[in-house]
């Protein structure tokens, strides 16, 4: 069984507020997907960001669609109205093809904004400037 590890971190505050790095290592297994939500929940709770990074650099992802609370995280539950936060996801080789084409297959790319990027600093410029035009609320 490989052990999920959670780490999390402002990036950069914004005039539009904080960017939140949330990174996980490991080897993905079903019971790691309620571990990431639970864990993104109580990150968003703490520390209510405008924007957030997943690192996903350091975790082996391949198969599952438990992973729900990468995209949720999208959602800003706290606002008025329906209002969504920009997410990057930072992702190289398998995990990347493996979560860009779920994600794109069920339409969340398009639905969400969601990105995917190479580079926590690439997330970092992308956010950045999401932020600096207000973000996105539908």
């Amino acid at each position: 069984m490989s052990e999920l590890g959670c780490e999390s971190r402002i990036l950069g505050p914004s005039s539009q507020g904080k960017i939140l790095e949330i990174a996980f290592r490991g080897t993905h297994e079903l019971r790691h997907g309620w571990e990431m939500d639970h864990y993104i929940r109580k990150k968003l709770a703490d520390h209510r960001p405008a924007a957030i990074v997943f690192n996903l650099l350091d975790y082996q992802y391949v198969f599952g669609n438990d992973v729900t609370g990468l995209f949720t995280a999208s959602i800003d539950r706290d606002a008025k109205g329906f209002q969504m936060r920009p997410v990057c996801i930072v992702a190289t080789g398998t995990t990347y093809t493996s979560l860009y084409n779920l994600f794109k297959s069920a339409k969340i790319i398009d639905a969400l904004g969601i990105e995917f990027v190479s580079t926590v600093e690439s997330a970092l410029q992308r956010l950045t400037e999401k932020l600096g035009l207000g973000g996105r609320s539908v």
